[in-house]
């Protein structure tokens, strides 16, 4: 097997053994016994824990109900820390200065913009994809085919869904067809929230802490309860400080810095 050229400003750990299909950028910094699975390409500075998992293909003894396809080489973006145990699989890219918390598993087709962060225990399912400065606390899950946009806040134990059919789609009786919920810029999702399959919730909207997300979320609403329910607005005067921060005048302005 042939190695790519290792920069001399890396370091690996104890017990890496290095595929002949991996990137090492200059700087990066490799923990002990980290194990490579697949092709993966990794910008200047990154750093990987001890016994983090990368490149992992998507596997299937054929008893599970999604098809899986093939997965291109897995990309980490410059600057980006991985933590202790984590698994990130192949086909998925990582943007610069991404951080990813120990435990965390992201899996396979997914994008994470620069500066996005993934508390411990995070697991990110196939498909989604997590705007720039999106912060997903310890413990969430967002499921498959999931749309989060910029500068979004998830917090702990907050968990989505993709399939309203799954009663009858889990034996092959209905095609199989998941849209995960898409979260708006702005929006804050509270601890141990819940988003139904394919609801929208709005830009700069909040989901109170337990609630359950079964319909739509306008924007700038707050919504609370079990179904969730519109119980008031986000403040005007928050709403034009947030809003000014970015360099936006008003709701869908654009997608500012």
């Amino acid at each position: 097997m042939t190695v790519s050229p290792i920069p001399p400003s890396a370091r690996l750990g104890e017990g890496v053994v290095l595929r002949d299909d991996t990137v090492i950028g200059d700087g990066a910094r490799i923990g002990n016994h980290v194990s490579f699975l697949g092709p993966v390409a990794m910008g200047p500075g990154v750093v990987i824990l001890d016994g983090t998992v990368l490149g992992r293909p998507p596997l299937t003894l054929g008893n599970t109900t999604r098809p899986l396809r093939p997965a291109g080489p897995l990309s980490i973006g410059a600057g980006s820390l991985v933590g202790a145990h984590a698994v990130l699989y192949a086909g998925s890219t990582f943007g610069e200065r991404v951080m990813v918390g120990d435990l965390a598993s992201v899996r396979e087709g997914c994008t994470l913009d620069a500066d996005v962060v993934l508390g411990r225990g995070v697991l990110v399912m196939y498909d989604t994809h997590v705007g720039a400065r999106t912060r997903v606390i310890d413990g969430a899950v967002l499921t498959g085919n999931m749309t989060v946009e910029e500068d979004v806040f998830i917090g702990p134990g907050a968990l989505s869904v993709n399939d309203n059919d799954v009663y009858l789609r889990r034996f092959g009786l209905k095609p199989f067809e998941v849209r995960g919920p898409v979260v708006r810029r702005f929006a804050l999702i509270g601890t141990g929230a819940n988003l139904a399959a394919g609801v929208t919730v709005g830009l700069g909207a909040i989901v109170a802490p337990g609630a359950m997300v079964t319909r739509d979320v306008p924007d700038w609403a707050i919504v609370a309860g079990i179904p969730a329910r519109p119980i008031g607005e986000v403040a005007a005067a928050d709403r034009e400080r947030l809003l000014a921060k970015f360099g936006l005048d008003a709701p869908g302005a654009g997608p500012g810095p």
